[in-house]
């Protein structure tokens, strides 16, 4: 499995509540990709992470070059950085 976590930070909880409904909609695109295991949301007062599993790397990287990809990404003001890990389920 494939783990990408973006991370917003620094960010009012009114911008949060803004971003959690753009990554709600967006999630019913990430569904059709190949791949794709999950996405989970998780927050504090002031930032926001945004977990995605994947079967690959691969399979990120095919939904990261998709036209549904810059759909999702554009007018997007917050950078977040993104960290990426290979995981496993133990229990």
């Amino acid at each position: 499995m494939f783990v990408a976590v973006t991370r917003i930070k620094d960010v009012p909880p009114v911008a949060i509540d803004r971003m959690v409904e753009g990554f709600r909609h967006g999630a019913r695109d990430l569904a059709q990709f190949e791949g794709f295991l999950g996405l989970e949301l998780w927050r504090t007062e002031s930032s926001l992470d945004a977990v995605s599993r994947w079967e690959s790397r691969e399979a990120m990287e095919r939904y990261r070059q998709s036209p549904a990809f810059a759909a999702h990404h554009q007018g997007s003001q917050q950078g977040g950085e993104t960290a990426t890990y290979d995981a496993e389920i133990v229990s």
